[in-house]
């Protein structure tokens, strides 16, 4: 089983917590950017991440972007800003129902499995009015090994010649440390995504420790806080 947090143990690091000063930031002009830092205040397990993921789509000038995983929808809060500003299509998939809605008229929420949607993805798209290739993919599912591994098979192919896929929860811990100091309870997945991804990119590296490198295609970049953020660019 996965070690999970005690209900004590929760207490005690919301206290240390309160204790802890939260980031500051030079004022941007971009709107939605300060929506989004706004909204990051809330301390969360991808909270750090939140302004990367919508600097990262940006940066692709993305046609489409794809979410695997929308939970509460803290990332789909971030990637609809960037589609919005981009007017790309923005498609979030889920096994589970979402309360994340986004009135942005190129926003659709799939539910279902998505390595099984993968294989519908090319007549989802056709029907839609889109080309199926992936400028900007953000998987944050299961955690475990097999179904990333299964989820980098089914997407890839996808994936557009300049596009960028990203993975959360790439160095998961039972208490995870975000880049302010403050921590978090999450849990143990047995380094399930990381070695899904550096398997792929046939690489190891530490992921307690920031990594910058080219493999197999794509320049990546670890960020190790907050359950971990990998980025793959691909080369252009």
């Amino acid at each position: 089983m996965n070690s999970v947090l005690t209900q004590t143990a929760k207490g005690i690091l919301a206290v240390y917590n309160s204790f802890i000063p939260r980031e500051k930031h030079a004022v941007s002009d971009d709107a939605a950017l300060e929506e989004i830092r706004r909204f990051a205040r809330k301390r969360t397990d991808i909270s750090d991440h939140l302004e990367t993921l919508y600097r990262e789509a940006l940066s692709v000038q993305p046609k489409l972007l794809l979410e695997l995983g929308v939970r509460t929808g803290a990332s789909g809060f971030a990637l609809s800003r960037a589609a919005e500003k981009s007017g790309a299509w923005l498609i979030s998939l889920d096994i589970e129902p979402t309360l994340f809605r986004s009135d942005y008229e190129k926003w659709r929420f799939v539910q279902g499995d998505d390595v099984e949607f993968a294989a519908a993805f090319p007549e989802f798209a056709e029907e839609a009015g889109f080309e199926p290739k992936i400028d900007f993919l953000f998987i944050d599912t299961s955690h475990t090994y097999t179904h990333t591994r299964s989820e980098i098979d089914a997407w890839v192919p996808f994936l557009s010649p300049a596009g960028t896929m990203i993975f959360h929860d790439t160095n998961m811990k039972l208490i995870f440390r975000r880049k302010d100091g403050s921590l978090g309870g999450g849990w143990n997945n047995r380094r399930g995504v990381i070695r899904a991804v550096q398997e792929f990119l046939e690489v190891r590296w530490d992921e307690n420790k920031p990594y910058r490198g080219n493999h197999n295609g794509f320049i990546v970049r670890h960020i190790p806080t907050c359950s971990g953020l990998t980025i793959l660019r691909r080369k252009r």
